[in-house]
Formats: structure tokens, C-alpha cells, sequence
């Protein structure tokens, strides 16, 4: 009887076990790879969230640093080889619904009205409130309620604006002292949030909000909620026997966090 060969497949790598192997390690890596992914997912939808939690009957305790000027206009938008096709602007990477676009521009308009203290006022933009959820709404709601001596009601509305409300804008008003001035009657503010379209070469600045019957605070402050986008003052009040000086006054700007300050500065009394 001859001896047995020696199997050739002793000598050979096992084929089958390292093709496991780096079966097992490429799955390894794709767990991982989602590990850490939803991981970074995570922490950023936190930070996203992370919004600071604002109590209106608190907010002369809010801290809300100066506004920062900016552009949305690009550097080299000016060069004359720049063709109109090519992007010319900034995107602040704001998007609003056509529907609440609408809505937002009709209360805008209801704003404005000489008959805002009215009850058919009330009643269209309590509908907008329930209808739209838009924190905008319930800002005008608190407005009327305040203005029609119901200040109970008026903070809930307030309460509900500056929690939904993606970002804040505060003017803050001093005299030459650097002393805030309460109780200061103002006229409407008006504030452009505006966005870009048609892939950075369009500028949409159609979306105005308006703010009426405004009056500083015992902080000598007012309070305007926003967009988050990047801004543009539109109508920034000038009371009867004052002048006061804006910063920013015109241009663009933003906010550093989602509390952004003007300051309004009454330099001196027209006489």
C-alpha cells in the first residue's frame, strides 16, 4: 500500500476563512461608519435645538449682544466680467412656504392699517394664529390685545411669539447718559427678512414684517421676532421731539445668537 500524499490544501491559505475575514472587517468598518455618523447626526440636531428657553415675563434678563453689519452682496459681484447668470449673492440659506409667504405679507398688511385696534383686525389674525401656527401672528395678536388694554392676554400671545420664534431683535433705547428710556412711544417698526433665489442670483426682499403701536419697556427695549435670515432695516421711527441715531441704521445685518441688539441712541431733543 503507498503512504498517503499530503493534501495540496494544507499547504494553501484557508481561502474561506480570510475571505470572512475581510467580510467581517468591511462590515465592521460600515458599522462604525454609521456609529459615528448618527453619533455627529446627534449632536448636531442638540445643537441645532439647543434653542435658549425665553420667558417673556423675564426678558429684561435676556442677553442679547450687539448685531453684527454684513452683506449679501458677494465680493466680486461689481466685476464687470461677472455675467448675470453667475451667482451675485450671499445665500442666508432662508426658504418659506408660498402659502406662508401669503399669509405673513396679508398680516404685514393688516399691521399697517390705520384700523389695526379694531375687532375685524383681531379676528383675521387670530384666524392666521390658529391657521398658520406662525409665531408672526400671534405677535400682532399680543399687539391688539396690549393696545386694547388686556395686557393678561397680551402676554400669553407674547409668551407664544418669542417661543416659536427662530430669532429675536431688540432696539434698546438710551439717552445721551447711556439711561434706557421707558415707556417711549414709537411708531411702527419695519424689518426686511430677506432671501436669495434662482441659486444665489436673485434678491427676494418682498418679505417685510411690520411691528405697530410700538413702547419701550422699564429697560427702555423693544422686542421683534423674526425670521432667521439675514436683515435689513426698512423703518426704524423717529417720535416727535426727538432724533435718534440707529446702529445699524440702514444695510444689512445679523445676530449672534438668536438675541440680536440695535442700540438707539437719543442724542438730543429737537426743540
Amino acid at each position: 500500500m503507498r503512504p498517503r500524499q499530503p493534501s495540496a490544501n494544507k499547504d494553501k491559505p484557508n481561502l474561506i476563512d480570510g475571505r470572512l475575514l475581510l467580510a467581517g472587517s468591511a462590515l465592521g468598518c460600515v458599522i462604525l461608519f454609521f456609529i459615528v455618523w448618527g453619533t455627529i447626526r446627534s449632536v448636531e440636531q442638540h445643537v441645532h435645538d439647543s434653542r435658549p428657553v425665553l420667558t417673556w415675563a423675564n426678558r429684561a434678563t435676556w442677553h442679547a449682544p450687539a448685531v453684527i453689519k454684513t452683506t449679501l452682496v458677494k465680493p466680486n459681484a461689481a466685476n464687470v466680467q461677472y455675467t448675470y447668470n453667475k451667482p451675485r449673492y450671499r445665500d442666508p440659506g432662508f426658504v418659506i412656504s408660498p402659502e406662508e409667504e401669503q399669509a405673513v405679507l396679508t398680516l404685514a398688511k393688516l399691521a399697517a392699517s390705520p384700523g389695526f385696534t379694531n375687532d375685524t383686525t383681531r379676528r383675521a389674525v387670530l384666524q392666521h394664529a390658529r391657521s398658520q401656527q406662525n409665531f408672526y401672528a400671534h405677535y400682532l395678536l399680543a399687539a391688539w390685545h396690549q393696545l386694547n388694554n388686556d395686557p393678561h392676554a397680551a402676554d400669553a400671545e407674547y409668551q407664544h411669539a418669542i417661543t416659536n420664534a427662530p430669532k429675536i431683535i431688540v432696539i434698546r433705547y438710551t439717552d445721551a447718559q447711556g439711561n434706557p428710556i421707558p415707556n417711549l412711544k414709537l411708531d411702527r417698526i419695519e424689518i426686511g427678512c430677506d432671501r436669495v433665489t434662482n441659486e444665489g442670483t436673485t434678491l427676494d426682499q418682498r418679505l417685510v414684517l411690520i411691528y405697530p403701536h410700538q413702547e419701550t419697556d422699564a429697560t427702555g427695549r423693544v422686542y421683534l421676532p423674526v425670521y432667521n435670515t439675514t436683515y435689513r432695516p426698512v423703518s426704524l421711527p423717529q417720535p416727535d421731539g426727538y432724533h435718534i441715531t440707529y446702529a445699524p441704521a440702514e444695510g444689512w445685518f445679523k445676530l449672534p445668537t438668536r438675541l440680536g441688539t440695535i442700540s438707539a441712541d437719543i442724542s438730543n431733543s429737537v426743540e
